[in-house]
């Protein structure tokens, strides 16, 4: 018995870590969405690239504040020099060392500082707008995937359904013909071919669940060597389908939300005051500054700190001014760079509306239409349950034949399939308009996991 103990303690720790590891790998759609925000990369490089516009902002702010420095320095000479005290040339060794503090303040400069300052501020909104579309972009890309898993998930149920009702009917067609009762030798072989074919099926749908999975852990950049398994959430048709969606009104929540838009305009912006900090060219510039400093020098005779605190004590007062006049056509070159590039920002502008109007009517009239597809897969759902009753009982009835029960059985796993297909082509639709209106969020999707 005490040999026993120690494998079965192994086992049923083997068997408790596998079972946690089996929980740990199972993800809902809201933790999918988490994850693909946290590990994406384009985000984190983005999030990098914000903090260097935020850098850039700060150094536009401190361009107001005067610049202060401190120098020094030391130096021998050696040579001849006139010693005034003597009235001729000596040789000598000057050992000199001096340093200072100065400060400067720019009063003036076209208003470059000022429009550097805006110019900063729409380059990181910019930079904050593009995070906020990659985000929306990832969402949906996990949206339209974690549903084309639920999908193949639903279609593959259905095909290993009919797979167990084929092979049902496969034995019972065996006993039959085995019997010498109702059926022949060819009702068993159309049988098992129909059965072979529904075990072809389910390969195929699991081969289709499989590749989406791939994709889906691909998205999430999570390990795909784990066994990752998807919740399949409860959804809420009735909520969708009582949604109206209109073109106008579609179309203005895209310009107020959407991310992509705010950037585009943040863009705009960004060359508008870039052109005007290209024209600060023009404009006279005018400085202030004001330094302290001092030397020490062996050539004369009296003590360091008499030299550097009395005697070569010195203090400037500056103010400067640049009035250009002709700088080599620069100023003009940069004025008509920005204004071109503020011009072709306004272009893409237009382009973008014209695509997001584009993608809202195909989204929406593929969103009408999937609606009354949803219609017709439950009418075609309910008939080809229907007829699928019909024609088992008559069926066992001895009318129909086992080719006629196959025919009428394909239509109703037709039926099913085309149903799950509906069903999640219109939450694929709504999760494509509220991504196309710019309001796509991760509790906007119509799924529960409760």
């Amino acid at each position: 018995m005490k040999r026993l103990a120690l494998p079965i303690l192994f086992l049923t720790t083997l068997i408790t870590f596998s079972a946690v590891a089996q929980q740990d790998s199972t993800l809902t759609y809201e933790e999918a969405v988490s994850i693909a925000l946290r590990e994406n990369i384009q985000i984190q490089q983005q999030r990098n690239l914000l903090e260097v516009s935020r850098a850039e902002r700060s150094q536009a702010y401190a361009q107001f504040a005067p610049s202060v420095g401190f120098q020094a320095g030391a130096s021998r000479i050696y040579g001849r020099q006139f010693d005034q005290t003597a009235g001729e040339f000596t040789e000598e060794i000057n050992n000199r060392m001096d340093g200072g503090l100065g400060a400067s303040l720019t009063l003036f400069n076209g208003f470059r500082n000022i429009n550097q300052l805006r110019q900063s501020r729409e380059n990181a909104e910019a930079q904050l707008n593009l995070i906020n579309q990659t985000k929306q972009d990832v969402t949906f890309n996990v949206s339209q995937q974690y549903l084309q898993v639920l999908l193949n998930q639903e279609l593959l149920r259905i095909q290993k359904a009919n797979l167990e009702q084929q092979e049902e009917l496969l034995e019972s067609t065996r006993t039959f013909v085995e019997s010498g009762a109702q059926f022949n030798i060819a009702d068993l072989y159309n049988q098992e071919a129909q059965t072979k074919r529904s075990a072809l099926a389910v390969v195929e749908a699991e081969n289709a669940l499989t590749i989406s999975k791939v994709q889906l852990i691909r998205i999430l950049q999570i390990d795909p060597f784990r066994n990752w398994t998807f919740a399949e959430p409860d959804i809420s048709q009735w909520e969708i389908l009582s949604e109206i969606a209109s073109i106008e009104e579609a179309y203005n929540q895209a310009i107020a939300n959407r991310p992509d838009i705010k950037q585009q305009e943040n863009i705009i912006q960004t060359s508008y005051y870039g052109m005007k900090v290209a024209r600060s060219g023009y404009l006279p510039r005018l400085s202030a500054g004001y330094s302290i400093g001092s030397q020490y020098s062996t050539l004369f005779d009296a003590p360091v700190s008499d030299q550097l605190f009395d005697i070569n004590r010195v203090s400037v007062i500056s103010l400067n001014l640049n009035i250009p006049i002709f700088s080599n056509l620069d100023n003009y070159a940069a004025v008509q760079r920005n204004k071109q590039i503020m011009n072709n920002a306004e272009l893409d502008m237009e382009d973008l509306k014209r695509n997001i109007f584009e993608q809202l009517q195909t989204a929406i009239t593929d969103y009408k239409a999937t609606k009354q597809r949803i219609v017709a897969a439950d009418a075609q759902l309910k008939a080809a349950e229907q007829a699928l009753e019909a024609e088992r009982e008559r069926f066992r009835l001895g009318v129909s034949n086992i080719i006629d029960l196959s025919l009428v059985n394909a239509s109703y796993v037709e039926a099913q399939a085309t149903q799950a297909q509906a069903n999640y082509q219109l939450i694929f639709q709504k999760t494509a308009l509220d991504y196309f209106t710019g309001k796509l969020q991760p509790e906007n999707i119509i799924m529960s996991n409760d």
